[in-house]
């Protein structure tokens, strides 16, 4: 089986919605997700609960993850939402498989995927889409993913 994590600055926003779409949308694949600047056990964001809780996704349940707390030898593959996130794990475990989701779905020139603002709803439903899409992209174009 293949795992696979996303990694974004506090796993809050982008990778719990990043591993609940990806977690909806295959089957057969090992999700999970962590954070830079995260205690491990913290809740995700309201806004990423009540935006994914619409597609039919449930993050009430979801607890973050410091990187510091993850074993990356056990991931065939790495995702993170920006180029800086990606570009801190390879510097951190430069053995690992990694790329920004936008940039392993081949078809985006830039990298990053903005991290919501906190207080703008808006900013979720723009950021669940622009994960999702990326996603579905990835999807089409990568065989080792069994899709429902």
């Amino acid at each position: 089986m293949m795992k696979i994590i996303f990694v974004c600055s506090g796993n809050t926003s982008r990778s719990p919605m990043a591993e609940g779409i990806f977690k909806q949308m295959t089957s057969g694949v090992e999700v999970s997700s962590a954070g830079f600047s995260t205690f491990s056990g913290e809740k995700a964001s309201e806004n990423a609960i009540i935006v994914c809780r619409k597609h039919g996704i449930d993050l009430s349940e979801f607890r973050t993850t410091n990187v510091s707390d993850v074993d990356f030898n056990e991931f065939d593959l790495v995702l993170a939402a920006t180029e800086s996130a990606r570009d801190k794990i390879l510097k951190l475990y430069p053995y690992v498989t990694a790329y920004t989701i936008r940039q392993y779905s081949g078809e985006y020139e830039d990298f990053d995927i903005k991290d919501p603002s906190e207080d703008s709803r808006g900013d979720y439903v723009v950021c669940f889409f622009e994960i999702k899409e990326a996603l579905e992209k990835i999807l089409e174009t990568h065989e080792e993913f069994a899709r429902d």
